[in-house]
């Protein structure tokens, strides 16, 4: 009876454990070691490197956060207001954004003069556009306009940087920085630009037949010069001489038309300034001349 039971428990076991081939591996089930080096671990998991990944390069670095620029429009002196667009790219403290700044002309407000290139403005920098100090025909709602002198102008438009940076803190860099201006506005940059030897390494001057020096240029700190005129306008004579003349000199000038435009901006602006702070930053980094375009 004892060895019938022992028999009868046996079979029992036999029959209630499934062969070894035949079992499925559970979750619960541990791997071998070596099974371990081979397992992923999720669906997204990355392949081991083969030997021949070993030198492969490295993976690039993540793309820079963007983020939106604007325009914005915040006071920085009694009724005025500074008109400006953030660096696409959010800049930080070991590398901030370059500064670019504008000036308009005379009955031209801010938002005119930096509205129709923001782009341009937000891929190479922050722009910071300061409303002139009075108002055109003196009425209340007259265009935006300069009556102050050169120095004047120059203290408001430090205000204005001034202001945009306490909005952004750490994220304006003034090193290399590039001041832009529109007719009256590019006159006045030029003067500015050479009362602060290094300040401002880079001009780009519209519509503005300004006596640009040689040498008052280079003791200024003033890398490379961009200037673009309309094509029907009355500054493009005065601005093709001066590129031609000093790319002849061997300082990097170079001149933009803008088609069929005169006293204002041609449709294609944004592009064409583009092009003219890619200019003046890649010359005036290598102080290649580059001759004036036709």
């Amino acid at each position: 009876m004892r060895l019938r039971s022992v028999v009868l428990a046996g079979a029992l076991f036999i029959v209630a454990c499934p062969s070894r081939d035949k079992q499925s591996v559970g979750v619960d089930r541990a791997l071998p070691a070596e099974s371990l080096a081979d397992a992923s671990v999720g669906p997204d998991a990355a392949p081991r490197p083969s030997p021949a990944d070993a030198n492969a390069a490295p993976a690039p670095p993540p793309k820079p956060t963007t983020r939106a620029i604007g325009p914005y429009e915040v006071p920085f002196e009694r009724d005025r207001v500074v008109y400006y667009v953030a660096s696409r790219t959010v800049p930080t403290k070991a590398a901030p954004a370059r500064l670019l700044a504008n000036l308009h002309g005379v009955c031209n407000p801010p938002g005119y003069a930096c509205g129709y290139w923001v782009e341009a403005g937000a891929n190479a920098g922050f722009l910071v556009c300061p409303q002139g100090n009075a108002r055109c025909g003196g009425s209340a709602n007259g265009s935006p306009t300069w009556t102050e002198s050169f120095t004047r102008i120059d203290a408001d438009l430090e205000k204005a940087i001034a202001t945009v940076e306490a909005r952004h803190p750490g994220e304006i860099g003034r090193e290399g920085s590039i001041l832009t201006g529109f007719s009256m506005g590019a006159t006045a940059a030029y003067q500015i630009a050479l009362a602060h030897p290094g300040r401002w390494p880079y001009l780009v001057l519209v519509e503005a037949n300004v006596a640009l020096d040689k040498a008052k240029l280079e003791a200024a700190g003033i890398r490379a010069v961009a200037l673009l005129a309309g094509e029907i306008g009355s500054q493009i004579a005065g601005e093709r001489k001066s590129a031609a003349r000093l790319a002849k000199l061997g300082y990097p000038a170079r001149l933009w038309v803008m088609r069929g435009a005169g006293h204002h901006y041609s449709a294609d602006i944004d592009a064409l300034m583009a092009e003219a702070i890619a200019f003046v930053l890649s010359a005036g980094d290598d102080r290649s001349p580059d001759a004036g375009a036709p």
